[in-house]
């Protein structure tokens, strides 16, 4: 096992067409032939198997030993193992593993028909909307990333209040603000024309990777397709 690291893996669509779904547990097949969406059904599919070979890599352990299920709130977990997290966003898939707290992954792209300065307005602190305004329409993805994955760590949810967690990104450094909720590390990565953010809360995992799952090739890979924007980590 990798103690205390938080490992990131990370997908195309087009990765996953050709991931089998035989040897997934009838209760995920069962849940996944009620999408309407062919492709949904697929990311949901994939993605669980991408996360049990994440997780066989992290534990050593074979990818059939893990049972993944969802708390009362809908986080996701992994029975007996370490703490996960998935995200689905366009044409890419994303999961996360760790066994120190609590984590979250997210994956955005910019929705150009979305009235950022609005939301920014009404969801976010009077000092991340202030920051915003002096920087390009598509930086407000970088907070709303990093907000969705810290409430997908904390498992509550867009209910729990996007401006619980209240930061601003200036490269290479993520600041966060005063009034922030407790937070113990945040990435954000540029994904080609994506965003990917990590979060961590409860405790500070001893490192972070990220690397693209090849099914084809049975492994985990790193890509010159994923760029580090900013680290909480990094005035340390």
């Amino acid at each position: 096992m990798k103690p205390a690291t938080l490992s990131v893996a990370w997908a195309t669509n087009a990765d996953l067409a050709s991931v089998p779904d035989s040897d997934l547990p009838a209760a995920e097949l069962e849940r996944a032939s009620r999408f309407g969406s062919e492709l949904r059904r697929q990311q949901y599919t994939a993605s669980r198997a991408m996360l049990r070979a994440l997780l066989a890599d992290y534990t050593g352990r074979p990818a059939s030993s893990f049972q993944l299920g969802a708390d009362d709130r809908g986080k996701p977990l992994c029975v007996d193992g370490p703490a996960v997290s998935i995200s689905h966003s366009g044409d890419f898939v994303a999961c996360a593993v760790c066994d120190v707290g609590d984590i979250g992954v997210d994956l955005e792209f910019w929705n150009r028909s979305r009235d950022v300065e609005a939301i920014a307005r009404r969801f976010f602190s009077p000092e991340e909307s202030e920051w915003l305004a002096t920087q390009p329409a598509d930086h407000f993805y970088r907070l709303w990333v990093l907000k969705e994955a810290w409430l997908k760590a904390t498992g509550v949810g867009l209910s729990g209040g996007l401006d619980k967690l209240r930061c601003i990104v200036k490269p290479p450094v993520i600041e966060t603000l005063a009034g922030s909720a407790p937070v113990a590390a945040l990435r954000l990565y540029a994904l080609r024309d994506g965003l990917l953010g990590i979060a961590a809360v409860d405790e500070r995992p001893a490192g972070i990777e990220v690397r693209r799952w090849s099914p084809a090739q049975s492994e985990f890979v790193a890509d010159d397709d994923l760029r580090l924007i900013a680290d909480s980590e990094a005035d340390d």
